[in-house]
């Protein structure tokens, strides 16, 4: 997990975990309901990351929400095989962050899918969406400057269609 020193110059390596026999569906590969949960851990990791853990979602009231999510499935993953999920930040403004996720074999480092996502800072006590607070803010920011230096993604920003 990243901690308050690490360098940001390069997607955030926050999750790791192995594909679990329950994730394994009936073509013998994970169903794509566990890429999202696995997603969903990652942006968990996120949240600790940037100083939004369970002690301040307990104290605050406040979370993040999502609003939005696209996931590109790109290859199989079959029963534990290693997994290694990265983040990069694509935006961020004062109540919203656009995470973009990478989900990788760790072993061999084949991209196996991605997944972006819209989140929301949100009072949880409304629900309503609130600012974050100075210091996630501020590291929300780091983490972005940093970002903004690498490549964006191929798959960020794309919608569903039929090419014709």
């Amino acid at each position: 997990m990243a901690s308050a020193e690490t360098s940001f110059e390069t997607p955030l390596r926050l999750y790791e975990t192995e594909v679990r026999p329950e994730w394994v569906d009936y073509n013998g590969h994970m169903s794509e309901a566990f890429y999202v949960l696995v997603f969903g851990h990652t942006t968990d990791a996120l949240l600790d990351c940037i100083g939004m853990d369970a002690d301040y979602r307990d104290r605050s009231g406040r979370s993040l929400y999502t609003l939005e999510a696209h996931v590109s499935y790109r290859r199989e993953a079959c029963e534990a095989e290693p997994l290694l999920v990265t983040t990069q930040l694509l935006e961020v403004d004062h109540k919203r962050v656009q995470v973009f996720h990478a989900m990788y074999h760790a072993g061999n480092r084949a991209l196996l899918a991605t997944g972006e996502f819209m989140l929301l800072h949100v009072d949880t006590t409304g629900p309503r969406s609130a600012p974050f607070p100075e210091e996630v803010a501020a590291r929300l920011q780091k983490i972005k400057e940093a970002h903004d230096s690498l490549p964006r993604p191929e798959q960020a920003g794309r919608s569903i269609t039929i090419e014709r």
